[in-house]
């Protein structure tokens, strides 16, 4: 018998480690979810500022909501559903460097999301139509990574979707007039709304930081 001897020297983990992040895309949907914020930043550029009618508390009043508020939450979403895996399963019990690449993972197709979308409807909306889908995406987002570390990734549309229905119904106080808390309607220098954005993309990081060990730890 003829044996051969492999050498194993200090270059072996970067193949290793290739093979790694390549695996970890090639079981994630990144390049459907970009093509997706393409087609939804298309439709939010060119149909964006059609009014359709929804019902409202408001019984004294007929409320239309934009198009573009609609669609900001499915773009803000679709980062946070990316992060399902086949290998789910598996990856409960996962080390400091796949909770690594997760994280950069997430960080970068988010921001690039973000930017593609903006990008997208900045060529027909207004600057300050801009900053409030930039705000309010901020919001969905949070609440995205709430659901999706609490229900499960196939499930962070969950938390955005019921949040929607309590603003759009509860939020429109008559005379196209929002309530402070309807962070995607109101005026994009308007600091409560900011503030509570803000807070939820916060809670929402938290929520996705906090995962089953740190939670043992922490209490």
């Amino acid at each position: 018998m003829i044996s051969v001897g492999v050498t194993v020297g200090p270059d072996t983990d970067v193949p290793v480690a290739t093979s790694g992040l390549r695996l970890f895309l090639a079981v994630r949907p990144a390049r459907s979810v970009l093509a997706v914020t393409v087609l939804l930043g298309g439709l939010a550029a060119w149909f964006g500022l059609v009014q359709t009618p929804i019902p409202t508390a408001v019984e004294a009043s007929r409320a239309t909501i934009p198009l573009w508020r609609m669609i900001a939450m499915g773009a803000a979403v679709l980062p946070v559903l990316a992060l399902t895996s086949p290998l789910a399963d598996l990856e409960v019990v996962a080390t400091q460097h796949l909770m690594s690449m997760q994280r950069r993972y997430l960080t970068g197709l988010s921001l690039g999301c973000l930017a593609i979308y903006l990008a997208i409807c900045a060529i027909v909306l207004h600057p300050a139509v801009l900053a409030i889908t930039a705000r309010a995406w901020t919001a969905w987002f949070g609440l995205a990574l709430i659901a999706g570390s609490i229900l499960g990734w196939r499930l962070a549309w969950t938390l955005p979707a019921a949040t929607a229905v309590v603003l759009w119904y509860w939020g429109y106080g008559g005379n196209q007039r929002y309530h402070w808390w309807e962070f995607s309607a109101r005026p994009y220098d308007d600091l409560p709304s900011l503030f509570l954005s803000a807070s939820l993309f916060a809670a929402g990081v938290a929520a996705y930081a906090a995962t089953p060990w740190r939670r043992r730890r922490w209490t």
